[in-house]
């Protein structure tokens, strides 16, 4: 396998826009985060939308729909996180994520947009472009793609210093890396997205 300095520039950033946008950048985090996720989903399409597939092996009708019931899927499977967490007494980072999403404006119009911008952004470069990228040019990943970017996005998440993020990092990565490898990546966005809006804006887990 033959990697670019452009391969190694892309598949790199996220070591560098995580810690930006969680740490250094926390104050604005959301903002932070839709931006440097903006960043990732152009480059993937500007240099690697040849690795996305959209749509496999149904309509993109029954991808959306496959995807909307994986969502509430995720959805149990943190309020069942959530639930253990209070009990090993972790709530407080849970809280610390909700206050990091909220800022000022809570649970309003611009959450719920930039919030979605996450979730499309996020799917189009890590499901998309990341995981494209290993299937087709790692051969230890070409027929479980899923592994090499669930096992990413879950690594560049400990840079939040926040194991329950870290955690759910590798849930939403192996839920939304297995829909995309079944389904397509227009089913990971419609898991990511549902999901993200469920968990921070209609029935958050911590209030």
């Amino acid at each position: 396998m033959r990697i670019s300095k452009l391969d190694i520039v892309y598949l790199a950033l996220p070591l560098v826009l995580w810690p930006l946008s969680f740490i250094v950048l926390k104050s604005v985090f959301i903002y932070a985060l839709s931006g440097s996720v903006l960043i990732l989903a152009a480059l993937t399409i500007a240099f690697y939308r040849k690795n996305i597939v959209w749509v496999r092996g149904r309509s993109w009708i029954a991808v959306l729909i496959f995807g909307a019931a994986m969502a509430a899927v995720l959805y149990a499977v943190f309020v069942a996180g959530g639930a253990a967490s209070s009990a090993l007494g972790l709530q407080g980072y849970v809280s610390s994520v909700y206050a990091s999403i909220y800022g000022s404006q809570g649970r309003g119009a611009a959450t719920i947009a930039l919030l979605a911008l996450i979730g499309i952004c996020e799917e189009v470069y890590w499901r998309g472009g990341v995981q494209g990228y290993a299937g087709a040019n790692v051969q230890r990943f070409a027929k479980a793609p899923w592994i090499a970017s669930t096992a990413y996005y879950t690594l560049v998440h400990v840079a939040t210093l926040n194991p329950i993020l870290v955690v759910a990092a590798f849930f939403v990565g192996l839920f939304t890396g297995l829909v995309a490898y079944k389904a397509g990546v227009l089913g990971s966005i419609a898991v990511h997205v549902i999901w993200i809006e469920m968990i921070v804006v209609l029935f958050p887990v911590v209030l």
